[in-house]
Formats: structure tokens, sequence, C-alpha cells
């Protein structure tokens, strides 16, 4: 099997892991914090990943002003560049009286204090933080993305990572305060786009504005412009690092882990999209074995014949909409640079189904398959998400030659479990 090691190091055939633009955001803004607090602009961060350990960043410069402090950290993909492998991204911090607050002195931190409560002079330890999107960082414009329309395009993920470092920061600090805040002015909510994460209404604010100075030419090599993400790029990163994706060593991955998972008597493998789907799919299966959980991204049809040639008796799929719409469309592989996303076929199952031609017209029309499935769940046409489905399971079902039997669980993003099928 294939493994990944950090950018400190690696051994002899293996690929390096790197970062995502999450966590480099969410380091240069620790950095910045740090630097406001210490007056020193630290060479490293350790982030604290949303699994719950840490990894170190490198910063490669910052500064201070009267009104701000900033930090910029390259992102680096490892053995996986992608087009924002290289980009400089830049976190400005300014920590700001809250509306209702006077005109206070020096923050006082105090390492005993826990969150929610005051330091020496009051100040909560928790304060509202304001996330700005800069420049280069775009704008969500249209429904069906994790983020609402009007926000900047930074995912739940990394605004989770924001919150939680930030925090930590501030508890790191001990005995001495940070200087006074950047302004004695009250803040205001910036008029471009914004999200508020913490407390609210806070006595005091830490408003992150993260920019890209090359995000807007790098975002028409992406998908962004299509679903309707202006201006930059998206702030990505579930889990905060990237993981090489060498075709081959994933298969190789794919393989070990079906190995693995024969070896420890699991007749049926669950396979999963991703970490989010794989966990879903615990919860809602219950004391299955951790060996029987096998990550297969993209590769469906291949997961499938492995599974069948190790001996498997049965899978199960665990996957969100957008993928069983590929796969009930008959894509072996359903990355998105590979088979783009056609709803054509939705729309066409729509019309077989007696609805009306503007709801099709709405289906076809549809920025991406999760909105296509907020239209569905609207419209309560569950009939046509269990088509979908049937029509996933089915193909996984051929794929195998009929030599296994198949279960598909279909989630909503929010981990509602929409469907449940099986062939034969």
């Amino acid at each position: 099997m294939a493994e990944s090691e950090p950018a400190s190091g690696r051994r002899k055939g293996t690929l390096r892991l790197g970062f995502s633009t999450g966590t480099a955001a969410v380091a240069a803004a620790r950095a910045a914090l740090r630097f406001w607090r210490t007056g020193t602009r630290p060479p490293t961060v350790a982030v604290r990943l949303n699994a719950g350990y840490y990894l170190p960043v490198p910063i490669a410069d910052g500064g201070r002003t009267e009104r701000e402090t900033w930090a910029s950290v390259v992102k680096d993909g490892g053995d996986d560049p992608d087009v924002t492998h290289g980009a400089r991204i830049i976190a400005r911090l300014r920590c700001l009286p809250g509306l209702e607050t006077g005109n206070p002195g020096p923050m006082d931190c105090d390492s005993e204090v826990g969150p929610g409560h005051g330091g020496a002079n009051g100040r909560s330890a928790n304060p509202l933080i304001c996330l700005v999107g800069g420049k280069g960082v775009g704008r969500v414009t249209k429904p069906g993305l994790p983020v609402v329309p009007g926000e900047p395009a930074v995912n739940p993920g990394p605004r989770e990572m924001m919150t939680i470092n930030l925090r930590e920061e501030l508890l790191r600090c001990s005995g001495t305060g940070p200087p006074p805040y950047h302004s004695i002015i009250p803040w205001n909510p910036p008029a471009v786009p914004h999200v508020l994460m913490g407390e609210q209404p806070g006595d005091w604010v830490i408003e992150v504005e993260i920019e890209v100075p090359d995000g807007e030419r790098l975002a028409q090599h992406t998908l962004n412009p299509r679903l309707g993400v202006l201006g930059g790029i998206s702030i990505l990163g579930t889990t905060g690092l990237v993981r090489p994706f060498s075709h081959a060593a994933y298969e190789e991955t794919i393989q070990a882990e079906l190995s693995v998972a024969r070896s420890n008597g699991c007749r049926t493998v669950v396979l999963s999209t991703g970490g989010k789907s794989e966990r879903h799919a615990r919860e809602y299966l219950g004391s299955w074995p951790q060996e029987a959980f096998v990550q297969v991204a993209d590769f469906f049809a291949f997961s499938v014949r492995e599974a069948r040639r190790v001996g498997c008796s049965g899978v199960v799929h665990s996957v969100f909409f957008g993928k069983a719409v590929k796969m009930a469309q008959g894509h072996e592989y359903t990355h998105a640079h590979k088979n783009r996303m056609d709803l054509g076929s939705l729309a066409a199952l729509c019309r077989d189904g007696g609805h009306p031609g503007e709801l099709c017209d709405e289906i076809e029309g549809a920025n991406t398959a999760r909105h296509a499935l907020e239209i569905l769940l609207r419209e309560g046409a569950m009939e046509l998400v269990l088509q979908v489905a049937e029509g996933a399971a089915a193909a996984s079902w051929r794929i195998a030659e009929e030599g296994m039997s198949v279960r598909l669980l279909l989630f909503n993003h929010d981990g509602r479990l929409l469907a449940d099928v099986r062939r034969p």
C-alpha cells in the first residue's frame, strides 16, 4: 500500500502529503494572531486539524501596522499539485471592540481561562469571529453548495478549523497580554462578503480577512465559474490534508484495504466515497467491524471488481446524490474532471414521471447535483431520488456480474438517510 508523509520527509517510493487551502488560511490567521499578541512573527505554527491532531505549517512572511497584523502561507499540495499549489494565502487580522464595548485597554490573556469565561478585564476568551472573503477568494452566487449564496467561498471544514485554532491560540498566552486593539472604534460588519462565527454578540471581535492575490486567475482553471463561485478560488478542506492522487497508488490502497477486510473475516465490505459518507454509514450500520469500511473515492467500478476478486459476497455503497447520479448513468469513474455532471438524464426521469415541465427544466438547469436534490426534496419527489439510488445499485450489480449482493445507502449532506436499496 502506498503511503503519504508530511513535507518534512519521506521514505523512498512514497508520496508526500500536502495541506489544503483551508489549512493554509488557518495557519496564516493563527500566525497573525500570535504575531499581534507577542510582537514576534512565528516561523512555523502547528495547526489543529479537524481530525484532532496537529500539522506544522511554515509561515512565509508577515507584518504589523497600527491597523492590522498579517501573515502568509504558501500552499503546498505535496505530490498532488493542483492549480492552487504554490499560491500565496494571506490572513489579515484585526482585533476590535464590539459594538457595545467602550474604550478598553489591552486584553489580559490567562492560560487558566476556559472558553466562555472572562479574563482579568472581563473580556471573553471566545470573541465573535468575522471571516471576510478578501481579494482572490470567491463569492458564492448559486445554491447547491455547502455555503449559502452571498457568503465567501470558505467551506464548513475550514470555518470550523479557523474558530478552533483562533480560540486555542488565545488560550496559549500566559500572564502577559497582547498590545491594545488595532482600533478603539467599535467594529461594524463589513460591506464585503463575510460570515460570523463564535459568540454573538461578542464584546470584542477578531476580524480575519483571507486574501489570495492570484486567486481570480487561478479560479479560471477550476469549476468555480460554472458553479457560480465568482471572483476567486474556494477555500477548501475537510481533513485539512491533501493526499496524493496517483491512480495507481489509490488503487493499491483499495486493494490492500480489501485484503485486510477479507483477512479479518469480512464477507461484506462498505465502500464509501470519502470520510463523511463513511461516517454516516458507520452511524447507520452500528456495530460493523472497522475493517469492513473502505474509502474508494471515485474508483467505483474498480473497487466493486476488486471486492469480488478477493472473495467478498456483498458490497454496501455509501454515497451522496451526485455520485449516485453518475453511478446510475454508468460512469465507472466518478471524478468531476473526468465525468462532468449531466442532469439531463435526471430531468428525463422527471418528465417520464409526469412532473410539470417547469420542474423538469429547473432540474436540468440546476447548478449542482446537490442543488437538484434540494429541488426534488422541496417538491416531495422522493420517487425520483429512489429511482436514482436503484439505478446506481443496479449499475454496481452489473459490474459485479451479478456475483455479489449489492446494497446502496444514499445520504443527504446533513446525514439523513434518503434511500436504502438492495440488488438482487
